[in-house]
């Protein structure tokens, strides 16, 4: 009889020494991933920054904006099955490598077009597609390698200092786009973006990690896919953990394929403003998953998930009406701090209750849930078209919180989880 992952979840936090906070950072090996991998995230975000300006800057035209977001994330949406079974059935490194080569090239093509005069907004459509395909294989990857680069008793930390990369990568990464873009051009900002991601190139070429491929390599491709999917109807409790980020993510993140029209119409400013959101919300973010890293020994993680959500949702809300810039920076930061302490925790809870033979494939369900934010991100885009950016992001916020209402009335196994 299969044991309900919430059990073994529970017997994670048992192993974590209590007297060391961010004990995974003494692991070199994962210390140097750690490092090269914010560097490249940090090169994402000056292009997600820099691209949404663009985008915004040509057309003037939310709905535009709103679709770029659906095109980047499109491809996770479609790929993640194929992603799980890459994942789990060959070298989780080379997979990693592979992404990130293809990734900068995508950036670096971006830059060229930029810089010899030829770029135009199908251009930016078309490469933020491609862009969506790799992240599509990154996010799984880099979650599923993590375990293979650390002892057991430092998985939940590193766990939580992988969402920081993400993080700091948030923080940084609109802070430059949004500076250097009215100093250097944004040809400029494409190159730069590229470049950082030469260290996780570097590390990722030359890193050794423990792992066995499984069993399943044996199997049919189709087999591999549908015994994960096998494995995760085994458990409700796994179900409703990885089901918190389907409407949040789909819904709730949407906002920010907006923030460049809030900017621009709502706050009247240009890219210096759109960073300042873009950072504001990165910083809540940092310190969201750094308290998650730091508390030893937390309990009632179920419940604080839940709670979270409903905070999120209700601050969105809030968001939605604020007047000016200085009330929308407060508000997005503690967006940013209450989206990123629910997230980790809940990626925490998953990474503790599954198999290293199914981990890829349970991350690529995990990453199909964020390819439904294009979505969230076109039906924001439409209703922002007509009714306004504040009116989109109001809505969704609604729709956030008779969510997770719903949830927690109906999945109670969420509730009793340590």
């Amino acid at each position: 009889m299969a044991v309900e992952p919430d059990v073994r979840e529970q017997q994670v936090d048992v192993a974590e020494p209590s007297a060391k906070r961010l004990i995974a950072l003494h692991n070199r090996r994962f210390l140097t991933f750690w490092i090269a991998i914010t560097l490249a995230l940090t090169g994402l975000w000056i292009r997600i920054t820099v691209q949404g300006y663009l985008v915004y800057d040509l057309t003037d035209d939310a709905f535009l904006l709103g679709l770029a977001g659906f095109l980047s994330a499109l491809p996770v949406l479609v790929l993640s099955p194929i992603v799980g079974v890459v994942v789990d059935r060959f070298d989780r490194r080379t997979v990693l490598l592979v992404t990130q080569l293809f990734m900068a090239a995508t950036m670096l093509t971006l830059a060229m077009l930029d810089a010899f005069g030829v770029l135009r907004v199908e251009h930016i459509l078309i490469l933020a597609t491609l862009a969506g395909a790799a992240s599509a294989f990154d996010w799984p990857a880099r979650l599923s390698i993590v375990p293979n680069l650390v002892r057991p008793h430092e998985l939940n930390n590193a766990v939580a200092l992988n969402s920081a990369s993400f993080n700091t990568a948030r923080i940084v990464g609109p802070v430059i786009g949004g500076v250097l873009v009215g100093v250097i051009g944004t040809a400029a900002c494409f190159f730069l973006s590229a470049a950082a991601f030469l260290p996780s190139i570097v590390v990722l070429a030359t890193l050794t990690i423990d792992r066995m491929l499984p069993s399943g390599k044996r199997e049919r491709p189709l087999s591999t896919l549908l015994s994960g999917y096998r494995y995760i109807w085994r458990f409700p409790t796994l179900r409703s953990l990885l089901s918190v980020d389907l409407v949040p993510v789909m819904f709730g993140m949407s906002f920010f394929a907006l923030l460049p029209a809030i900017a621009r119409d709502v706050y009247g400013r240009g890219s210096g403003g759109l960073g300042l959101l873009y950072a504001a919300d990165g910083v809540g973010a940092f310190l969201g998953v750094m308290l998650v890293a730091m508390m030893t020994g937390l309990r009632n993680r179920g419940r604080l998930v839940l709670l979270g959500v409903f905070f999120f949702a209700v601050l969105q809300i809030g968001f939605a009406a604020a007047p000016n810039l200085a009330l929308g920076m407060a508000l997005i930061l503690l967006l940013g701090f209450t989206a990123s302490f629910y997230a980790t925790i809940n990626d925490t809870l998953i990474m503790g209750m599954i198999e290293d033979d199914y981990r890829g494939r349970v991350m690529a369900v995990y990453s199909t849930f964020w390819g439904l934010t294009p979505i969230g991100y076109l039906q924001a885009g439409w209703i922002a078209s007509v009714w306004g950016s504040q009116i989109a992001i109001a809505v969704n916020g609604v729709i956030v919180l008779i969510y997770v209402l719903a949830l927690a009335r109906w999945s109670p196994g969420i509730r009793r989880l340590n």
